[in-house]
């Protein structure tokens, strides 16, 4: 199966005012992008364009943003970034990158809002992105080449620790912050961002980097995973409860080697046998069924009648379910790790042009 991502590009820049940017955009025709203050100290202007789909319509698109940008006088130094957004969701199969992004500039234009509904399926499975995150760190030192130095361990791309990406297992525990090469903080409105090329007015440059981008993201969603079952492996959190609570109490003991008894549980809470087992289902809808463990009176040693106060309860450290989405190819049949796998001639001849340069 083949998959169109979309692209929200922001272009950051110096040396022209929003107002005059503005007053360009408006006299050459350009509709839907936001031209606005970015913060950072020595960028001048911010260009947030709506997103795109890759076709010509797009990059003609790009190109006559930076023919005004540069006609106006504005300019990039080592302060501006390039930021690209490749949207969590594909487009469905039966759209066409062309209309998508003359609906996306209408709907930007006209309402101020990105373009949302009927165009998109649903987002990506935490394993993809997870294979994204690590192939770009894998080789980040190909990807630092790539770029002037000033965006290598810039503060606002710091790079990805690849162990704490391998360690993850929810899309949260994948967000290290904003102020990284790739920022998972957007994900909740349809993105991840990727922010460590450079700012640039030229249009080439711009283009070979979403290019580059949508490459290593549809490879992976390609030819490195498939849709089936897995195993989630879900750790329970240290305290969910206020501290010192009857409720609290009793979950550090559940949450111990070989959990607590209820009668325990009474001692050390003064509780009722009934408390004690509504602060089980409690705990049970806080962490969920499969993290607590109850073993019977008999299987603690005590007979049948000597008073269910010999049940007890434990939390798992980490309990794992059977769940549904997607997961990696056998090695057999997985695609390249490579960030370049996939990437076509003309490409690849361009980046490794770009890098000779940067030399």
């Amino acid at each position: 199966m083949t998959y169109t991502l979309t692209n929200g590009i922001e272009i950051e820049t110096y040396g022209a005012s929003i107002p005059v940017i503005r007053r360009a955009f408006e006299s050459a025709g350009i509709l839907g992008c936001e031209i606005k203050p970015d913060g950072t100290p020595r960028v001048d202007a911010e260009i947030v364009l709506p997103p795109l789909a890759p076709c010509d319509f797009a990059w003609d698109y790009i190109k006559k943003i930076c023919r005004v940008l540069s006609d106006v006088g504005a300019s990039v130094n080592a302060s501006c970034g390039l930021h690209v957004h490749i949207g969590n969701a594909p487009l469905i199969e039966s759209a066409s990158a062309t209309r998508f992004c003359g609906d996306s500039i209408r709907v930007k234009d006209e309402t101020g809002r990105f373009i949302v509904g009927q165009y998109f399926q649903e987002p990506m499975d935490f394993i993809a992105v997870q294979d994204i995150m690590k192939r770009y760190t894998r080789q980040q030192d190909a990807i630092n080449s790539m770029f002037p130095r000033s965006r290598t361990d810039n503060r606002y791309c710091t790079p990805l620790n690849t162990r704490r990406i391998e360690q993850a297992s929810t899309i949260s525990e994948l967000t290290f912050g904003k102020f990284t090469s790739i920022n998972l903080q957007t994900w909740s409105r349809g993105t991840i961002e990727f922010r460590q090329a450079s700012g640039t007015i030229e249009a080439d440059k711009i283009i070979n980097w979403v290019k580059f981008l949508n490459n290593l993201v549809s490879h992976t969603l390609e030819n490195r995973i498939e849709s089936g079952n897995r195993t989630i492996v879900t750790d329970t959190p240290e305290q969910p409860f206020r501290r010192g609570a009857r409720v609290g109490v009793q979950y550090d003991m559940m949450r111990s080697d070989g959990g607590a008894t209820t009668q325990q549980i009474m001692d050390a809470t003064g509780c009722s046998e009934q408390r004690v087992r509504a602060a089980v289902s409690e705990i049970r809808t806080r962490v969920g069924d499969a993290a607590v463990v109850t073993s019977t009176q008999q299987a603690n040693g005590a007979r049948y009648g000597d008073g269910t106060h010999h049940t007890s309860y434990t939390v798992l450290f980490s309990f794992e379910t059977e769940g549904s989405g997607a997961q990696l190819l056998p090695e057999n049949r997985r695609g390249v790790e490579s960030i370049w796998a996939n990437v076509d001639d003309n490409l690849f001849e361009w980046w490794q042009d770009r890098i000779t340069a940067l030399v």
